[in-house]
């Protein structure tokens, strides 16, 4: 799991130097919906983790206001 949160604080270290130093064009751009697109990718793999290991307490509060009988 380090080595997946290691991964998302370094794309978006990329992703940020790139937007601040990049003009627009059409290829960088691409490039750097790819990159946001990796980083979803990646959040969601740690998040459904995080969800899997959680205790039945802790499932419980994450859950609050979802679903019907919120």
């Amino acid at each position: 799991m380090n080595d997946l949160i290691n991964d998302i604080n370094r794309l978006q270290k990329v992703v940020d130097s790139i937007s601040k130093n990049l003009t627009c064009n059409i290829a960088s751009q691409c490039a750097l919906n790819d990159l946001k697109q990796l980083i979803e990718e990646k959040q969601k793999q740690l998040t459904d983790f995080e969800i899997q290991n959680m205790s039945y307490e802790q499932y419980e509060e994450h859950m609050k206001g979802t679903g019907f009988n919120a």
